[in-house]
């Protein structure tokens, strides 16, 4: 199902919320596109029209060439049925699933579910909430997930460790990021039934539509078939080949998706996702990112969190706005006389990213701060509302969490006077710096 316009770009592109179905909307503008949610679908499936007859001798049986699936590489693919309009977690799990197996060699299990309570839950001070709605039926996007997820909030002993977006529409390279991170969370178009059908043990769809509302349906890739017969869809495609998806509807199959039927670029950008056990808490402020405002300079900008959480620090996670991002990790205490710790790192992809540190480090009352090379900043933002007000993002901060370094000084963020230094009239809350404990 989707929701509305929720957040847009990499993780916050809050699409039509998903869960089959919608379109969030901020109080000013779109932050971003929609969620989606599936409580209408169930009912479309059941006038989907009758395939076209296929003769006997005409069954069509993928080759070698050209083809490729999780499942057949040995990267095992969970299809299941979904509850209510929860097709978003079931393509999210799915990317989890198969990336942890691609970058641990070991199979996981997640039971799709579980994530809805660390997304929508009420029982927590800050993130997203719904109002009025049930978290079933409503549907939601991958960029809360990622938020939730990356904050801390696990499940079964694992968090989240990636939350890569690809805003690139090539397929060879949909392609090749599959094969080394697992399957693809997307959104499809799939509110029409007669774009739908079944061809001799295949579920089809050919949907061609540039209108955002008829994305209603999150699913996730898994391979490909480039010679998948054009004639094979309900409505015939101008090109042979299929994504092949798996989907979460009443079915819970493969799904072949032409190649004329563009994922959701629109509203949902692409996104993989990766879960890991080998972290035992994350330490943050913040729970979610603004895309829309983030703090930009064309020199460095330096952001730090303040945390007072002894452990063992084996890990940094944080957004990279912009793809070939270089950052420069460095660890202090907490009143930034001294730096215990430095790394530095370039960030190719877009999104949420864990650093591992080259050794954990000892920590208590310290402070995380990131260089972002000439680029942006990720920071919470202010309150906001998406999906006619359905949808609620509630920031929390307070002084002393969260810094930034203007020449040699370090100015607390939750400070008035330092969004008149940085020309920011809009309440900036915390920065999207957590460590990660081993």
């Amino acid at each position: 199902m989707r929701l509305k316009r929720v957040v847009a770009v990499f993780l916050l592109v809050i699409p039509l919320v998903t869960g089959c179905g919608g379109d969030a909307v901020d109080d000013k503008e779109p932050l971003t596109k929609s969620v989606r949610t599936d409580a209408t679908q169930e009912k479309k499936d059941k006038v989907t029209p009758a395939p076209k007859p296929t003769p006997e001798d005409d069954k069509y049986v993928h080759g070698e060439d050209g083809y490729f699936n999780l499942d057949d590489a040995g990267v095992p693919v969970q299809l299941r049925a979904q509850s209510g309009g929860t097709c978003w977690l079931f393509a999210a799990a799915v990317s989890m699933e198969t990336g942890y197996e691609i970058a641990h060699g070991k199979e996981i299990k997640i039971d799709p579910m579980k994530l809805l309570k660390p997304t929508y839950g009420e029982d927590k001070e800050e993130g997203y909430f719904l109002d009025g709605v049930g978290a079933r039926e409503f549907g939601g996007v991958a960029p809360i997930v990622i938020h939730s997820l990356s904050n801390g909030f696990g499940f079964d002993g694992y968090v989240l460790d990636r939350g890569i977006n690809l805003p690139d529409q090539n397929p060879e390279t949909i392609k090749k990021y599959i094969k080394k991170y697992g399957a693809m969370y997307i959104g499809i178009p799939d509110g029409k039934a007669q774009k739908k059908a079944y061809f001799e043990g295949y579920t089809t769809l050919n949907f061609v539509t540039d209108d955002p509302k008829d994305y209603d349906h999150s699913i996730a890739i898994v391979g490909w078939d480039d010679h998948f017969p054009k004639k094979d869809f309900f409505d015939e495609a101008s090109q042979d080949g299929a994504w092949i998806t798996a989907n979460s509807q009443a079915n819970s199959d493969y799904y072949y998706v032409s190649y004329d039927t563009k994922p959701d670029y629109m509203n949902d950008v692409p996104v993989f996702l990766s879960m890991t056990d080998e972290y035992t808490h994350v330490a943050t402020h913040d729970c979610g990112y603004d895309e829309e405002n983030p703090i930009k300079d064309k020199k460095d900008v330096t952001l730090a969190n303040v945390f007072h959480d002894p452990g063992k620090l084996g890990a940094v996670g944080t957004y990279s706005l912009k793809k070939n991002q270089d950052i420069v990790i460095k660890v202090y205490d907490d009143k930034f006389k001294k730096c215990i710790y430095t790394q530095k790192e370039h960030l190719k992809d877009t999104g949420y990213q864990v650093i591992k540190l080259s050794e954990p480090i000892d920590v208590s009352d310290y402070a995380i701060a990131v260089t972002y090379t000439k680029g942006k900043a990720p920071v919470e933002g202010k309150y906001r509302k998406y999906d006619d007000g359905k949808i609620i993002f509630k920031p929390k901060s307070k002084k002393g969490e969260s810094f930034i370094k203007l020449g040699e000084k370090w100015y607390d963020l939750n400070d008035k006077n330092t969004g008149n230094i940085i020309g920011r009239k809009d309440k900036i809350n915390n920065c999207c710096i957590k460590g990660l404990y081993v």
